[in-house]
């Protein structure tokens, strides 16, 4: 059996996301959770998962901002 949930419910719930952009040296909004979402900033197992779609566990891959210079984080 596969456990599955939300990209947008896992990352509320991950511990560790990158800060803001739109309010620097603190934790990002659900909002702005959201809109990285939809606006492709993310990567989960190789996918750009919108906030609504089922992602699979186990994760072995996340990535920010994949196309961003210097805002890419990989966990």
């Amino acid at each position: 059996m596969t456990w599955t949930m939300t990209a947008y419910e896992y990352l509320k719930r991950f511990d560790h996301l990158p800060m803001s952009i739109e309010r620097p040296c603190t934790i990002p909004t659900n909002s702005e959770i959201r809109r990285w979402l939809k606006q492709s900033a993310v990567i989960i197992n190789g996918k750009r998962p919108k906030p609504s779609d089922e992602i699979e566990f186990p994760i072995t891959e996340l990535v920010y901002f994949p196309k961003g210079k210097r805002k890419t984080t990989v966990i």
